[in-house]
């Protein structure tokens, strides 16, 4: 095996048990989480099944929990936001970042029947 698979099995291993320390506390939202291949995690706010509001407090639970750093949310043309703040854990074991897409609510008057 070459080194930089070893290397990237690695960071996908230390990805894994951090994220198992990350879901241990019983108060935070459920969130969607991915390893990527450098290890990085990726934490997505459900966008289907929360309300504009429950989004952005699961994006400022997960947030605090982790001392992510927030930059500064970005609304496009079309209404939706953009929420996104990166992290590290215990150092610089393992990167991440969480995100959130919040679309704006849809206008049930003038639609189609």
């Amino acid at each position: 095996m070459s080194a930089s698979r070893e290397f990237a099995r690695r960071w996908q291993r230390d990805a894994y048990q951090a994220l198992g320390e990350f879901l241990q506390p019983k108060d935070l939202p459920a969130i969607a989480w991915t390893i990527a291949t450098t290890g990085a995690l990726v934490g997505d706010v459900d966008s289907l099944a929360s309300t504009p509001a429950e989004q952005r407090a699961a994006f400022a639970a997960w947030t605090r929990h982790l001392n992510a750093d927030a930059a500064p949310e970005r609304t496009g043309e079309d209404g939706v936001t953009h929420l996104y703040a990166k992290f590290r854990w215990q150092g610089d074991r393992v990167r991440g970042a969480i995100r959130a897409t919040i679309y704006p609510p849809m206008d049930d008057e003038g639609g189609e029947s």
